[in-house]
């Protein structure tokens, strides 16, 4: 009798233990599938789509065999750059960068996330997955007879700047990396987010959301760390590009980013820029930028070419390859 009075508050707990848990990973893997879209995106999405021709419409095998899907138009080099979207997406909110690319010459791909826009995924994975689709979208590039497969580079927003730069980390023949509001890691970014939301303490909150979020995507989010990462680029260029105002990323987080990579390196600091809003500040000088740091990353000779400023402009350029900790 005792053990029946026992064994049925245990089952109880139990089964409000499993219930509960499934609750949770049904929510987050909810919150993780929508899409945001600010108003300000689809305008300047719609004027850089009027210069653009119409793409190809293409698809390649991601991660976990899922299907993604994007648009590629064709360039009058052979030189590539993949533009990778943030957490948000869906990928036409990168439209902007991908008419000035593709005007200057360049093959372009741009590509729906993973649980995004027109991919498959259901939901995102925080950069656990999507770092390694990034390797997959390079090989769908690498096989585009347009393309010569040693001259490909990658820029990435947010989210998709933590991903190019852990994709180029891992494939040493990426020639270049610009990155804008690239966070130092995924579970430092949690907590943050969550200390903001209940000042609980951001020790407490890093691990607790780390297991929760772990067990309800099937990740390690211990492991999407692009601050990490960033050191094997050099000798390879990074020009990572930070937003004054963020935020949604704790201060000094990309200038963190960029004091971990070597040289050469480039960083700019947008003035007034929100999160992620640095082209909408300053579009042209923005533009001016990009281009002359890929210019100097497609370059025979890269030291030949300076990194994209000029003199007396705010910026730290770091060209020679010296202790990175010296910059």
């Amino acid at each position: 009798m005792v053990m029946k009075e026992l064994l049925l508050p245990a089952a109880g707990l139990a089964l409000l233990i499993i219930v509960v848990a499934a609750t949770i990973r049904v929510v987050v893997r909810k919150l993780l599938s929508g899409v945001y879209v600010a108003g300000e995106v689809i305008e300047e999405a719609g004027r850089a789509k009027a210069f653009l021709p119409q793409p190809e419409k293409v698809e390649f095998i991601g991660e976990k065999h899922t299907v993604l899907r994007g648009k590629f138009w064709p360039g009058k080099s052979d030189k590539a750059i993949i533009v990778v979207h943030g957490i948000d997406g869906p990928s036409f909110e990168m439209l902007p960068h991908v008419a000035y690319l593709h005007q200057a010459g360049y093959n372009v791909l741009l590509y729906d996330n993973r649980g995004r826009g027109e991919s498959d995924g259901g939901f995102s994975t925080l950069g656990y997955l999507e770092w390694l689709d990034v390797l997959n979208a390079v090989s769908w590039m690498r096989s585009r007879a347009e393309v010569n497969p040693d001259k490909i580079g990658l820029h990435g927003l947010s989210l998709g700047a933590a991903c190019v730069i852990m994709a180029a980390a891992k494939d040493e023949s990426i020639r270049g990396v610009l990155a804008e509001s690239p966070f130092i890691s995924m579970t430092i970014m949690l907590a943050h987010i969550a200390n903001r939301l209940t000042r609980i303490p951001r020790f407490l909150l890093g691990r607790l959301l780390t297991i929760v979020f772990d067990w309800s995507l099937g990740t390690k989010l211990r492991t999407v760390d692009p601050r990490a990462a960033v050191a094997k680029l050099s000798p390879r260029p990074i020009f990572i590009i930070d937003a004054a105002k963020d935020q949604l990323f704790p201060e000094n987080t990309a200038r963190t980013v960029y004091e971990a990579a070597g040289p050469p390196k480039t960083f700019w600091q947008v003035e007034n820029a929100a999160h992620a809003n640095c082209w909408h500040t300053r579009p042209e000088e923005f533009e001016r930028r990009a281009l002359d740091f890929w210019k100097g990353v497609f370059s025979d000779d890269i030291t030949s070419h300076p990194m994209p400023a000029e003199p007396g402009e705010p910026e730290i350029r770091q060209q020679e390859i010296t202790d990175p900790g010296t910059s």
